[in-house]
């Protein structure tokens, strides 16, 4: 669905929004972005849509985040709306990949490259872990943040597979949410 023409965000706004979005933000902090450029700064849709559009994009095959703009772009121009924030997001991306990928088989050497690479990876990490915190409410409270930084400690930094992880973490969350409930 649609909104009302009367509420619909211009495709030059639009394009500005995603391009943003897009052009600075990459790894796990981009729903972060989302959040804060088309909740916050725009009013284009409030919470409980952006929620909803989060966890349609994760139920349906592909990238999340790509289905999120998509999804996003759709609920506020239709398709026409839906394509211009897919292209704005991948766009800037794919541009960069592109071309740092001509100049390491052009000849630059790994001394420079290696460290954009390490820098980046930095970087994704970080807008993870700003993620986290800004939808903390998504978590369920206090509660959820244990399991949610048990979850990284194991599978990150402890390097546990994911099988091990969700052995683990499932029910030491079941057990918060049932001593929770108590």
């Amino acid at each position: 669905m649609t909104r009302p023409a009367t509420e619909r965000p211009a495709f030059r706004s639009m394009l500005r929004s995603f391009g943003l979005i897009g052009a600075i933000s990459f790894g796990g902090g981009r729903a972060a972005y989302f959040q804060d450029e088309l909740v916050r700064r725009r009013g284009w849709i409030d919470d409980d849509e952006f929620l909803e559009a989060v966890a349609v994009s994760q139920v349906i095959p592909g990238p999340n985040i790509g289905n999120l703009a998509a999804y996003l772009g759709q609920r506020l121009r239709g398709v026409r709306g839906a394509a211009l924030a897919l292209a704005c997001l991948v766009t800037p991306g794919a541009t960069a990949i592109v071309a740092l990928a001509w100049l390491y088989f052009n000849g630059m050497p790994t001394s420079v490259t290696e460290p954009v690479g390490m820098g980046v990876a930095a970087a994704a990490a970080g807008l993870a872990a700003a993620a986290l915190v800004r939808l903390r409410g998504g978590l369920g409270g206090v509660p959820g943040v244990p399991v949610a930084v048990l979850t990284f400690v194991l599978f990150g930094p402890m390097g546990w597979p994911i099988y091990a992880v969700l052995a683990v973490c499932i029910p030491a969350s079941l057990a918060i949410t049932i001593a929770r409930r108590r």
